[in-house]
This record gives C-alpha cells, sequence and structure tokens, in this order.
C-alpha cells in the first residue's frame, strides 16, 4: 500500500502568512482607534452636557451660577462641588462644608472628596485622572482624583470691538490677573484696590447671549507645564494663580497637544486631547467642538466674554 505523505507548511509560506497577519492589523488598528476616540469624544461631549445642565439647575434653585463662597481663603472649594446635587450625587455634595479648606486640614471632610471618582469630571481621551499634587493627598496617603473641565472665567487681553482692555480681579503679583467676564469668574477679588466683581453671575447678566458666551471648557494639558502641581483635585477652590483649578483665565491660543509653558495657572490655555480642537459647553447648555485654527483675539477672547459687545468676525 503506497503512504501518502502530508505535505505541511514551508517556511516561506508560514512567514508570508505572517506577514498578512500584520498587514491586515495595521490596516485594522488605526480604524479601530479611530472608533475608540469618536466614542470618547461623545463621551466627552455628553459630560458637558451633564455639566452644563447641572450649573443651569443650580441656577434655578439659587438665582446665579456658582462663585467660590469662601472669600477669607484661597483654599475654598470649587464649583464643582457645589453642582454634586444636580449630577446624583447628593449624599457627596451634602458632606461637603462650604465653611472650610479643600483640601490639607486635618479632619477636613472636604479633603475626602477627592478620593471620590466622578466619571462626569473626567473625559476619556485623557491619561492622567489622579492629581500629581502631594497635598491633595488623602489621609491614608491615596492620591485624589481630578478633573479635566474647568469654568471659563472670562477674557484676559484687549475687547478687539471697543478697544479697552477686559476686566480682571486683582493685581497679576498676587492673583495672576484673574479674569472677570465670564460666565464663572471669581466670586470678588481680595485686593481692596481692584474692582471686584458683582457677585455670582445670573442669567440676566450675560448679555452678549447664552449661546455666545463659553462657560465650561476642556483643560487637557494642565498637569504638564513647569509645575506639574497644576493638577489638582476635582474639589479645589481658591484664589491664588496656583491655587484654583476650577476656574481659567482666556488669554492664550487653544493647545490640543500636551505642551510645555512657564506661566502661571490661571493662564494656561483651554485645550484637549482630541484631534483639531475642543469641547466647549456654551451658556445656554449647548456643547460644541471648536477648531484650535480658531482666531484668539477676533473669535475666542470675545466668546469668553459674557458683557463685552464684541462682534465677532
Amino acid at each position: 500500500m503506497t503512504k501518502t505523505k502530508r505535505r505541511g507548511f514551508t517556511l516561506i509560506e508560514l512567514l508570508v502568512v505572517i506577514a498578512i497577519i500584520a498587514i491586515l492589523i495595521g490596516l485594522l488598528l488605526p480604524a479601530v482607534q479611530k472608533v475608540r476616540e469618536a466614542a470618547n469624544k461623545m463621551k466627552c461631549t455628553n459630560n458637558l452636557k451633564q455639566l452644563g445642565l447641572a450649573l443651569h439647575s443650580y441656577h434655578d434653585n439659587n438665582q446665579s451660577f456658582p462663585a467660590n463662597k469662601n472669600l477669607a481663603t484661597v483654599t475654598s472649594i470649587g464649583w464643582h462641588v457645589m453642582i454634586l446635587p444636580y449630577i446624583e450625587q447628593t449624599a457627596l455634595g451634602n458632606s461637603a462644608d462650604p465653611s472650610l479648606a479643600s483640601y490639607a486640614t486635618a479632619g477636613n471632610v472636604n479633603r475626602l472628596l477627592g478620593g471620590n471618582k466622578i466619571s462626569a469630571f473626567l473625559c476619556p481621551s485623557y491619561d492622567q485622572i489622579l492629581s500629581l499634587s502631594a497635598i491633595d493627598n488623602l489621609p491614608n496617603g491615596t492620591m485624589a482624583y481630578t478633573m479635566h473641565y474647568v469654568g471659563v472665567a472670562g477674557p484676559k487681553g484687549t475687547n478687539p470691538t471697543t478697544g479697552t482692555a477686559y476686566n480682571v480681579n486683582g493685581p497679576a503679583t498676587t492673583q495672576a490677573g484673574l479674569a472677570a467676564d465670564g460666565i464663572l469668574p471669581f466670586h470678588k477679588s481680595l485686593s481692596t484696590t481692584a474692582p471686584a466683581t458683582p457677585g455670582a453671575v445670573k442669567i440676566g447678566d450675560i448679555t452678549d447671549g447664552t449661546s455666545n458666551t463659553m462657560m465650561i471648557a476642556e483643560w487637557a494639558w494642565q498637569g504638564l507645564e513647569a509645575t506639574p502641581g497644576a493638577l489638582r483635585a476635582w474639589q479645589r477652590g481658591g484664589l491664588w494663580d496656583n491655587d484654583f483649578p476650577a476656574c481659567k483665565n482666556i488669554g492664550s491660543s487653544m493647545r490640543t497637544v500636551r505642551y510645555i509653558t512657564n506661566t502661571n495657572h490661571n493662564d494656561i490655555s483651554i485645550g484637549s486631547n482630541h484631534t483639531g480642537g475642543c469641547n466647549i459647553a456654551f451658556g445656554d447648555g449647548g456643547v460644541r467642538f471648536i477648531r484650535e485654527s480658531i482666531d484668539l483675539n477676533k473669535v475666542l477672547l470675545p466668546l469668553a466674554s459674557r458683557n463685552g459687545g464684541e462682534v465677532v468676525t
């Protein structure tokens, strides 16, 4: 009886098969990554919509948008804490004490807030979700969670329509010229010589129109500038230039790549890890994807102002 000799793969054939598989993986991987980023971008958009709705719910109950309450200290809680009851975190929000600092103090209940991961504060496109500042650590040494969305305190620079400077809240040497013309500015200045904001902002104060005024923006590269400690716990408030992560000035061009700078933390530009632009929630609650090519002086600064009367071109 003649035996049939079974033929196997030769080495060359095996290498060809492996090469074909590698090529297919190379073709499919970018497509998979693109789909994943599209999903992340959509989740980020939904986060901002949820936060915008929460801010409006807060306004309905308090007749104004949230602002810092404890001005006697530079370490007060931020607006993220104040809207907790409106993002299905009522118990956590009720555990906060606005009269206390937001971190560091022994036995401070606000310090414990950062140990809670709030998904609505985090964009899935960002890898870093923990505070880079050891002072935010919980009593057991665990690192606190951060946030990727900041309130727009207002523009910093010159109004392109009137030619006058936008309002800032305090001298640059102590408070980095904190912006005062946005929807979520600082409540008032600690300085006795600088003009104070009139208090927490109301809908009626947004004379430029809520759909024309930015309210919340992404802040992607916050922990990668000269002082990495800028990446703080999400409950942090405060008034000093390196101590207030909750609201930011709009004074420089948008960044959509990780960028190193030596500017004060309040002047760090908005930006994202999304390709080509940044998600921004406006005063009407709508979320738009703003391209990184947007003109700083003619468009971005006016969009950060609630009452500048600018003509956007």
